[in-house]
């Protein structure tokens, strides 16, 4: 029979594989087109059969015209069944193959703790790089107050970033310290400018107190502006860290809220992407302005 060679082929077969005997040929799990392949041999067995059956009361042994028109279309129905079958396959793949990436990239690349003693050494340099700038700028040179702001907003900024581009960033641990720093460098400036001139340790008026706080805060925006900047590297690198897992909540909002939500799947993800790095480069910016701001305000 017609249908005998396919069968003989397949129980010749057997579980092996096509080219398992060749030399440096590595044998592949096919299993999941088993399905397929049995309902091809349905269709040929059907249309073989159907092919060599009588013609019936038809003149010259031909099949009447709705017997052909039902074997079309009952061979219609089973090539849509084969397509749905391949499709279901590897849709089922696909996804699979989509889900194991998505994981990993969700996994991001873990990032060692702050190593405390390093952290301390950094905030001391910082604190004593600001000093010696205020000596250089008040008491050495006579410069003008603006430079001192704007050497104020240069030293914590690529310190901050030294420190925290290789390690895991905390925000409320970033914040306490570049509060602290600039707490230290400012309060520090005014004990020794008090020594210098005989001048009054804390400030003595609302005035004086609204400029030291614009100034503690020009010196921590200044150090988390560094920070921020390591947070979208570090995002961009694929490490995971709770500055990028914010921005990444902050760009799912944005998305639902601007209306982008509408796509789907990918489409979506690469607009929530998309928003997630503007986020990412605006942030330091914004810090940046803060810090200028909040620095130069009573000066300039």
């Amino acid at each position: 029979m017609a249908g005998e060679p396919m069968d003989d082929q397949v129980k010749t077969s057997g579980g092996t594989q096509p080219g398992a005997d060749m030399p440096g040929t590595r044998e592949r799990d096919l299993s999941f087109l088993w399905p397929v392949i049995d309902r091809i041999r349905a269709v040929e067995i059907k249309f073989q059969a159907d092919s060599s059956a009588p013609g019936g009361d038809a003149p010259g042994g031909k099949a009447p015209a709705a017997d052909v028109d039902a074997r079309l279309k009952a061979l219609e129905d089973e090539i849509a069944g084969i397509k749905q079958t391949l499709q279901g396959t590897f849709g089922a793949l696909a996804k699979g193959v989509g889900e194991a990436a998505a994981a990993g990239a969700e996994a991001g690349i873990e990032l060692p703790p702050h190593a405390w003693p390093r952290v301390a050494s950094a905030s001391v340099l910082t604190v004593a790089l600001l000093l010696l700038a205020h000596w250089l700028v008040v008491f050495r040179y006579d410069l003008p107050t603006l430079a001192l702001r704007l050497v104020s907003i240069a030293i914590p900024l690529p310190i901050a970033l030294w420190l925290t581009l290789r390690h895991r960033i905390t925000p409320w641990i970033e914040i306490t310290i570049a509060v602290a720093i600039g707490a230290a460098a400012v309060f520090g400036m005014s004990y020794v400018t008090s020594i210098h001139e005989k001048t009054a340790l804390l400030p003595e008026n609302l005035r004086e107190w609204r400029e030291t706080i614009e100034y503690i805060a020009s010196i921590a925006f200044a150090y988390l502006t560094g920070v921020l900047i390591s947070s979208a590297l570090q995002v961009r690198a694929g490490a995971s860290n709770r500055a990028g897992a914010a921005t990444l909540r902050l760009a799912k909002v944005l998305a639902f809220v601007t209306g982008k939500a509408i796509a789907h799947g990918p489409q979506l993800k690469k607009q929530v992407d998309t928003i997630q790095g503007l986020v990412n480069n605006l942030m330091p910016v914004a810090s940046a302005i803060v810090a200028a701001v909040a620095g130069l305000k009573g000066v300039v």
